[in-house]
């Protein structure tokens, strides 16, 4: 992950069933990065807000957002929109 704060790297869970990408609140707290809250509320459980991070992959950058809740010991979930931008070769 790249923010304006630097480049950090975390453990993270990929999910095709995710329809968005996650990011743990203590992961927030811990990497101090920014957030911003949303216009409209999501109709999700445990979601409050959301922030855009550059995540890069085999040497691709791409912004992504990410909601931020409560993922318990996962750090960050990367869902179905980060498949679609590196779409990697997983086995």
């Amino acid at each position: 992950m790249h923010s304006f704060k630097g480049r950090a790297e975390e453990v993270a869970l990929i999910n095709s069933g995710a329809t968005e990408n996650f990011i743990d609140q203590e992961t927030i707290k811990k990497l101090k990065l920014g957030t911003r809250k949303l216009e409209e509320p999501v109709q999700l459980r445990n979601i409050d807000g959301m922030y855009n991070l550059l995540i890069s992959h085999r040497g691709r950058k791409v912004t992504q957002r990410f909601y931020v809740t409560n993922l318990g010991l996962d750090k960050m979930i990367l869902g179905y929109l980060w498949l679609c931008a590196f779409n990697p070769d997983i086995d």
